[in-house]
């Protein structure tokens, strides 16, 4: 039978020296923590990629600098508020209209006085206003009229000398509009001061 040797103390003590280390290195790897750890020593390379759960990241630690926006999606919603899409909401839109003109004098029988251009699409409350002086024959009959999209507003006067005229619609239009006023009269009658056409939106 062949005997076994004994192993040489120089061998006892390298195996008695590799346990050691190997044992030592295990239980300061299960006991590493944060405090042992300098601060600003760990690199990314040094995470593995995935690892950081939620719960490993303090609340609130990370700020714009630390994330990059572009690899963020679209927020979910974000375009509604309870539900209703942004373009339900109330918009700033211009809701008085106006324009005047200088008074005429001897004006063309059925010429317009004054217009308000380019209304925009909507429901508005008009009106018209102006002087009439009737240089012509006393208590002849004359008519201005506010000329909208559907029905017009038109009023008949008999002035002896000067009467104001006022004239007023409601118009609803789908599309841009104009809103003008005209009077007859014979050739020599006169608007006295300004002429002015108001458009108050509605809606």
């Amino acid at each position: 039978m062949r005997s076994i040797r004994r192993p040489s103390a120089a061998m006892i003590v390298s195996c008695v020296a590799l346990f050691a280390a190997l044992g030592g290195s295990s239980y300061a790897a299960a006991k590493l923590t944060g405090k042992d750890i300098a601060n600003h020593t760990l690199r990314g390379i040094d995470v593995k990629q995935r690892s950081l759960g939620a719960n490993t990241i303090k609340l609130d630690s990370l700020g714009g600098n630390q994330i990059n926006e572009a690899a963020l999606g679209t927020v979910p919603n974000a375009d509604t508020l309870d539900g209703v899409d942004s373009t339900g909401f109330m918009k700033t839109t211009q809701r008085l209209f106006e324009a005047t003109e200088d008074g005429v004098d001897n004006f063309t029988s059925g010429a317009t006085l004054a217009s308000l251009e380019q209304l925009p699409a909507g429901s508005y409350v008009v009106s018209a206003r102006l002087t009439y002086d009737n240089d012509g024959v006393a208590g002849e009959a004359e008519t201005c009229t506010l000329d909208v999209p559907g029905t017009n507003d038109a009023t008949t006067l008999f002035p002896d000398n000067t009467d104001v005229v006022t004239l007023q619609k409601a118009v609803t239009s789908a599309s841009t509009f104009y809103a003008a006023v005209s009077c007859t009269g014979d050739g020599t009658d006169d608007v006295l001061g300004k002429i002015s056409i108001i458009a108050a939106r509605l809606d």
